[in-house]
C-alpha cells in the first residue's frame, strides 16, 4: 500500500498545492475494508483573508475551526443544507486556506459518478463526521499520483464565486486536467479571460483607493 502524501506537501502556498494535487488520489476507507478510490482531476484554491471567496476570510467560527488549523487535514462542510464538500486544508494554522476537491475520475469502489464536488462526496461516502481528519491516517486520505503521458494542467477562474467581488472572482485558481471526461460542469478553460479579469479588478481597486 503506498504512503499518503506527507504533511509538508500541504504546507506550501495553496495554489501550488492545488495544481500539484491533480493526478493524485483520494481514498476513503472504513472498518478495515478496501478503500474507495478516485483520481483528482479538478480542484479550486481558496486562500486567506484577502480572498473573499474563502469561507474563512471574515475570521474563525466553530464551523470553520478545521480550516484555521494546520495543513494536511480534511475540511468538510455542508452547503445549501444538502451538499457535502471535501477540502484539503493547506498552509499554516490561523491562516484559512484550502483546496476544494471538485471532480474525481472513478478508480475503485465509488458508488456513482463524481464530476462535481457534491457528487464526489456521495460517491466516496464522505460525511460531515470526516471533518478534521488527518489526511495521512484518517478515513479520508490523500494519496500520491501524477499526470499521465499527454496530460496537462489548465487553469481558469473559479466557479460560482462572483459574489466575492471582481478581484477575488477573477483569480485563476481553478486547476484541472485539460480534456478529462470527468470534469464538473464548470466554465471552460480561458486563461486569457482570467488574466484580464484579474487586471481589471486590481485596476478598479487601485482607483477606489486613490479616490479616498
Amino acid at each position: 500500500m503506498p504512503r499518503p502524501l506527507p504533511r509538508r506537501f500541504f504546507h506550501r502556498p495553496t495554489p501550488e498545492v492545488a495544481a500539484d494535487l491533480l493526478g493524485c488520489e483520494v481514498w476513503l476507507r472504513r472498518d478495515g475494508g478496501p478503500p474507495r478510490r478516485g483520481r483528482i482531476v479538478e480542484v479550486e484554491a481558496y486562500r486567506g483573508f484577502d480572498d473573499r471567496a474563502c469561507h474563512g476570510w471574515r475570521g474563525e467560527t466553530p464551523r470553520l475551526r478545521t480550516l484555521f488549523g494546520p495543513g494536511g487535514h480534511a475540511f468538510v462542510y455542508i452547503t445549501y443544507g444538502i451538499h457535502t464538500m471535501l477540502n484539503f486544508v493547506t498552509e499554516g494554522p490561523d491562516y484559512p486556506s484550502g483546496v476544494l476537491i471538485r471532480a474525481l475520475e472513478p478508480l475503485r469502489g465509488l458508488t456513482g459518478p463524481a464530476p462535481g464536488p457534491g457528487l464526489l462526496t456521495q460517491a466516496l461516502g464522505v460525511t460531515r463526521a470526516d471533518d478534521g481528519g488527518d489526511l495521512r491516517v484518517g478515513p479520508v486520505r490523500a494519496m500520491p499520483g501524477g499526470l499521465r503521458p499527454g496530460e496537462r494542467v489548465a487553469a481558469s477562474t473559479r466557479v460560482g464565486v462572483e459574489y466575492a467581488g471582481p478581484e477575488s472572482a477573477a483569480l485563476p485558481w481553478r486547476f484541472f486536467i485539460a480534456g478529462s471526461a470527468h470534469l464538473s460542469r464548470g466554465r471552460p478553460t480561458d486563461p486569457a479571460r482570467a488574466a484580464r479579469l484579474l487586471a481589471q479588478g486590481r485596476g478598479r481597486a487601485a482607483g477606489q483607493r486613490s479616490a479616498r
